[in-house]
């Protein structure tokens, strides 16, 4: 290159080539001979010559983005150096080709690029997202993407200190999601309406029983809690508040009476139809859960499933009944089980008797 000032770019290109593929047919180990051809080196010498032409062609040709982006970004080539970064794959170079256009040539600029690809727009975002959040305010805004703003400032809002300013923040980000056209934009805004009862009713049942375990939990826990601390309207209100199915709000009754040991209202409940959406066996479950295998006893025999009902009614330690069942469910192997656990000669008589008399 030094030597050929008076050959053209296109002549000297292909006479470059020809010696490096002459090279390369070798078959020599560059990794361990050292004799490895750059041709990111021979054009950064083009370059040094005042032949940015023929440095961009040989450029083009090298293998290695990690060589080929930075010399890229040197000669002005910012786009060239964001293609080959893309093309590469590699997080690393495309950062190195999207902030050396941003610091080069503004905003603007890296908005444009990233306009037509989904990479490089995810890997922009990820870092105004952690960086400088106005940057990604307006990246947002030029890309027409305010889901992804969204996605963003959610979280955010819930780490406010108070009741207050997460509202604030909340119906901040259900006004961006009210710009987008994507169908999830209605399922967000539901969503932030459904966040902030929640927790203008978390603040408030915190507020009636003096205890601070409501806020920042789940609908399904803080509706539970409600009734294991005798808070009952509140809980049904927000359960109807937040459009809970039956099923759930059944179950939720259930645990939460037990978890606050109050037995009468858990039969009550119970009782509340012949048979409570869930079953029974919730209640069982719930009981002796809770170590009381005598309130457990209450619901035994309302079990409909006989299998369910053998299993449960030997966890409780009635052994006749949970014989019974297993006879009737035909089920040898939970019967057996059952002789197996009985310590009481009287109570292994009479399941010896009952498998006698199947």
């Amino acid at each position: 290159i030094v030597v050929s000032g008076d050959v053209a770019d296109q002549q000297l290109y292909l006479r470059i080539c020809q010696r490096l593929d002459a090279i390369d047919s070798l078959g020599i180990d560059k990794s361990t001979s050292g004799s490895s051809v750059s041709r990111a080196e021979i054009a950064a010498t083009a370059l040094q010559e005042g032949r940015p032409n023929l440095a961009t062609m040989l450029l083009d040709d090298e293998p290695n983005p990690a060589d080929q982006v930075p010399l890229f970004m040197s000669m002005d080539q910012d786009q060239r150096a964001l293609e080959k970064a893309l093309q590469s794959e590699d997080p690393d170079l495309i950062y190195l080709a999207l902030l050396h256009i941003l610091k080069r040539r503004g905003a603007q600029e890296v908005f444009k690029a990233v306009m037509a690809n989904p990479t490089a727009r995810a890997l922009m975002v990820a870092y105004s997202g952690a960086q400088d959040e106005p940057f990604l305010r307006q990246l947002c805004e030029t890309c027409e993407t305010p889901m992804t703003l969204c996605a963003h400032l959610l979280p955010k809002s819930f780490k406010m200190p108070d009741l207050a300013r997460r509202l604030k923040a909340l119906q901040a980000v259900k006004k961006i999601a009210t710009q987008s056209k994507e169908e999830n934009a209605k399922f967000l805004c539901k969503h932030i309406d459904e966040q902030a009862r929640l927790q203008e009713a978390q603040v408030d049942l915190e507020h009636v029983t003096g205890k601070a375990i409501f806020l920042d939990t789940t609908a399904a826990h803080t509706v539970k809690t409600c009734f294991s601390l005798n808070q009952y309207s509140k809980g049904l209100r927000l359960a109807k508040d937040l459009s809970m199915s039956e099923k759930l709000l059944w179950s939720l009754k259930v645990e939460g009476l037990a978890e606050g040991h109050d037995w009468k209202e858990l039969e009550k409940l119970s009782k509340e139809k012949k048979m409570p959406p869930i079953g029974i066996e919730p209640f069982v479950e719930a009981c002796i859960t809770h170590g009381r295998m005598d309130e457990a006893a209450v619901y035994a025999d309302r079990l409909t499933d006989m299998t369910r009902k053998a299993e449960l009614c030997l966890k409780i330690g009635l052994f006749k009944k949970a014989a019974e069942a297993a006879i009737a469910a035909r089920d040898l192997e939970i019967l057996a089980s059952i002789r197996q656990k009985c310590t009481n000669p009287a109570d292994m008589a009479m399941i010896d008797n009952l498998i006698a008399q199947s």
